[in-house]
């Protein structure tokens, strides 16, 4: 937990450290009749209530497991060589543009000769009369985009079924009008709906943790269907049915953060490795300690933590980059401030820098243990 701005916890933390304090003081009488020397004795006292302050802290702010790794990798690297820790570097997170920014106009199409016979009869009277009425107008992008879908699917119908030529005129007009502005119906969706931007904009800024399972399947289905709607137009496509999967599984944003983060660790820790290698001696006549220290670090904390995380990273991304291709070729008309957004997570170039950041890093260790010829097992 965090301490608010008022420190309305304050009287807590107070009581902790005085328990601290007596406990230390019984400590220090122990010592003092065992004939320790008083030097000793406060060096102890000091280390004590600093590692047991940094427990209490730690216990009340709290960690993100999958930082937490990187954190512990990379300060065991930095403790082997008796270094400090590379500073993090500055955070590549693309944020989503403001849905204000993003959607695109539509004009307003109309139609004479509504109430044709022919027209009641195939249906589109009553599909245009739903959408004209009061509760019609406030509908949500969603169902904004099925309405769409099953107007050209009406159509089309009305097209095969009546002879009234003027009504034909009409609606191979409206036809041709409405199968135009699909697109733009499509992606104001993408671009505004609660349901996308819940799903494309992370809940937080916690990492996938690394030991929990992390249900998508419904959500996977449903960003691919949306991916390929435009294709299925002809067809008669449910959007509704995709807007709870992609709105309460909360899948891309958790992903695309991860996957910067990651890749923001590995870089930074590397750049430690490379800076640090120069410390790091191997060969004939040369104490090994610390040779062996990091290749203990490599085997715990990269090959037992870091590296079955970012393989499990790249997993969840391979699963659904198919359908953000087929998402990033869809979208043409997007506004050319989202193209840095899209660029990065719908075309895949921050997934192609999370390959290269972990790339980079394993070629470090490979250089390393070539140079101190050691053998690795699989990894």
């Amino acid at each position: 937990m965090g301490i608010p701005a008022d420190f309305s916890h304050s009287q807590g933390l107070t009581a902790h450290i005085d328990r601290l304090f007596h406990i230390l003081r019984i400590f220090l009488g122990l010592l003092t009749e065992r004939g320790f020397e008083y030097v000793v004795i406060v060096a102890a006292i000091r280390h004590s209530f600093y590692a047991v302050l940094f427990v209490s802290l730690t216990g009340c702010f709290g960690d993100d497991p999958a930082i937490a790794q990187f954190e512990t990798y990379q300060q065991r690297l930095a403790n082997v060589v008796e270094t400090d820790p590379l500073p993090l570097s500055e955070s590549i997170s693309i944020s989503l543009p403001r849905k204000r920014d993003l959607l695109l106009p539509l004009e307003d199409i109309r139609m004479g000769l509504l109430d044709a016979y022919e027209l009641r009869e195939c249906g589109l009277f009553q599909l245009i009369a739903d959408r004209n009425s009061i509760l019609g107008k406030v509908q949500d992008a969603f169902r904004h985009l099925d309405y769409e879908i099953k107007l050209l699917n009406t159509v089309a119908y009305c097209l095969s079924s009546i002879e009234n030529d003027t009504l034909i005129e009409q609606l191979t007009a409206l036809q041709k009008q409405k199968s135009q502005q699909l697109t733009t119906v499509y992606w104001n969706t993408f671009a505004s709906s609660e349901a996308w931007r819940k799903q494309l904009i992370p809940a937080g800024n916690a990492l996938i943790p690394p030991e929990k399972p992390f249900p998508h399947s419904d959500a996977l289905l449903a960003i691919e269907r949306y991916a390929n709607l435009i294709e299925q137009k002809a067809h008669e496509v449910d959007a509704l049915s995709l807007q709870e999967p992609i709105e309460k599984q909360h899948y891309l944003g958790a992903v695309f953060l991860s996957l910067d983060e990651s890749t923001r660790w590995l870089n930074t820790i590397t750049q430690q490795l490379e800076r640090d290698d120069h410390l790091i001696v191997c060969g004939e006549n040369r104490d090994p300690t610390r040779l062996n220290y990091l290749r203990n670090v490599f085997d715990t904390f990269f090959i037992g933590a870091v590296q079955p995380y970012v393989s499990t990273l790249n997993g969840l991304y391979l699963d659904v980059q198919p359908s953000l291709h087929q998402l990033n070729e869809t979208i043409t008309i997007a506004p050319s401030h989202f193209h840095s957004y899209q660029h990065a997570y719908l075309r895949g170039d921050r997934y192609d820098e999370f390959q290269r950041a972990v790339k980079h890093h394993v070629q470090y260790w490979q250089s390393l243990f070539s140079r101190c010829q050691i053998t690795v097992g699989r990894q």
